[in-house]
């Protein structure tokens, strides 16, 4: 096969070639990392019960595209109710509350004893495959990188639909939507901070400056072993996950916790943080 055919074939087949490649190396050289073992044996029940092959899926892009229309819609409807400031002040607040989902959720996911967890340890390999093919969210299709969400989308739509009554309570409709955006933004900031180009693009270079994006070193830090530090995907909560992980604790199940108590009830304390926000600088709405 020439060079050009085997770029021109799916990223998520090529890659998964060469976690196969990489698992017989390490079988050759007696190498023990966890994660390569967890990759050669097959899923069981679909990876709900055991994590395993295959790792590089095909997402299903389409959902992306209908969880961003209805969010969109969503995320209007709250900006006709309110304001263009009520908008502002949330998307910040959104921010904010995402870069600290994300620290805790990589640092779940990094954890090499959950990757035998049911459920959660087929999510945990793919993460942890990521520090062996680092440029494999640049290799594969954007919106199949933002399809890596579509599981966790829809759990999270779910629950807070049943729990929080986004559809008459105007500020956790502005914190679902602005969620669901704010995890995409994730993506690509994520995705951005390994590819090389970057560095000569405008747009990227300036949100960078501005602190809502994370910087090449800073992630490359990251991809350093032991991976114990910079979790977050924009920075912004760094130095507040660092400070807990390195200083506090590295309690596997602290963590645990923690990251499925802000997945829950992010959206809600976000909207409780909002409102009182709202009231104290007179933008009631």
């Amino acid at each position: 096969m020439c060079k050009a055919d085997y770029y021109n074939r799916d990223p998520n087949s090529v890659l998964e070639e060469q976690v196969q490649k990489l698992i017989i190396k390490a079988k050759e050289t007696d190498d023990k990392d966890p994660v390569l073992k967890v990759a050669s044996q097959p899923q069981l029940w679909g990876s709900l019960k055991r994590a395993g092959t295959p790792i590089y899926v095909p997402r299903y892009q389409k959902l992306v595209i209908t969880y961003s229309i209805f969010a969109a819609g969503f995320l209007g409807w709250s900006i006709y109710d309110t304001s263009i400031a009520h908008f502002l002040l949330c998307a910040v607040g959104s921010l904010i509350g995402y870069d600290l989902l994300s620290g805790f959720l990589h640092i779940v996911f990094d954890d090499t004893r959950n990757l035998n967890l049911p459920i959660l340890g087929q999510p945990c390999l793919e993460f942890q495959m990521h520090h062996h093919f680092p440029t494999d969210l640049v290799r594969r299709d954007f919106l199949d990188v933002l399809g890596d969400l579509n599981t966790v989308v829809s759990i999270l739509a779910v629950w807070i639909f049943l729990a929080f009554d986004p559809w008459n309570k105007t500020t956790v409709r502005f914190m679902y939507s602005m969620k669901l955006f704010m995890g995409y933004y994730g993506q690509f900031s994520h995705r951005s901070a390994h590819t090389a180009s970057s560095v000569n693009n405008k747009f990227v270079q300036t949100l960078r400056s501005v602190g809502v994006m994370i910087p090449l070193d800073t992630h490359r830090s990251h991809h350093r072993p032991p991976h114990d530090r910079e979790f977050c995907l924009i920075g912004i909560c760094d130095p507040l996950v660092n400070f807990l992980y390195s200083k506090v604790t590295r309690n596997r199940w602290f963590w645990m916790f923690g990251f499925f108590g802000i997945a829950l009830y992010g959206v809600l304390l976000e909207a409780t943080v909002m409102d009182y926000v709202f009231r104290a600088i007179g933008l009631e709405q």
